[in-house]
C-alpha cells in the first residue's frame, strides 16, 4: 500500500471509533440513555461482523499461511457479536462484544506474527480496538 492509502486507512479507522465515543457520552449526558445503548450496542456488533469480514478475506487469500481456519472463526465471531444483541441484560452484551473484540486482536496478533499483516496495520487494530474497548468498559460504568 501506498503511504496515502494507509494514511487514508488510519483516519477512516479512527473515524470509525466516533461513533462509540459520542453515543457514550450521549447516554452519559442524557435521560434517554437506553434508546442510545441499544444504537451503540448495534453499532459495536456490525463493527465485529466487519473485522470478521475483513479475517474471512485474509483466510481466501492465505490459507495455507493462516495460523487458524478462519473461515469458521470469523463466521463465529461474527454470530456472537450478532447474538450478543439478544441478551435482555445490557451489561451481558457488552461483555460479550469486549471478549469478541478481544479475539479478533488476539487473531491480529497471530496473522501479523505469521507475516500475513503488516505491523502498521496490527498497530492501527491494536489502537482503535483499545478505544472500542474503553468505550464499552464506559458504558458497563454508566448503564
Amino acid at each position: 500500500m501506498t503511504k496515502r492509502s494507509i494514511t487514508l486507512a488510519k483516519i477512516l479507522t479512527y473515524s470509525g471509533t466516533l461513533p462509540l465515543f459520542a453515543t457514550a457520552l450521549l447516554i452519559y449526558f442524557t435521560t434517554d440513555g437506553l434508546n442510545f445503548l441499544f444504537v451503540v450496542l448495534t453499532y459495536s456488533s456490525i463493527i465485529i461482523s466487519f473485522l470478521s469480514g475483513i479475517h474471512w478475506a485474509v483466510y481466501l487469500f492465505f490459507a495455507e499461511k493462516c495460523p487458524h481456519n478462519l473461515l469458521i472463526t470469523s463466521n463465529i465471531t461474527a454470530l456472537l457479536g450478532w447474538a450478543s444483541l439478544l441478551f435482555p441484560n445490557p451489561l451481558i452484551t457488552i461483555l460479550l462484544q469486549i471478549l469478541c473484540f478481544l479475539y479478533l486482536l488476539t487473531l491480529d496478533l497471530k496473522l501479523r506474527n505469521a507475516v500475513i499483516l503488516p505491523q502498521w496495520f496490527y498497530g492501527l487494530r491494536r489502537n482503535a480496538t483499545t478505544i472500542v474497548i474503553l468505550c464499552l468498559v464506559t458504558l458497563l460504568v454508566i448503564v
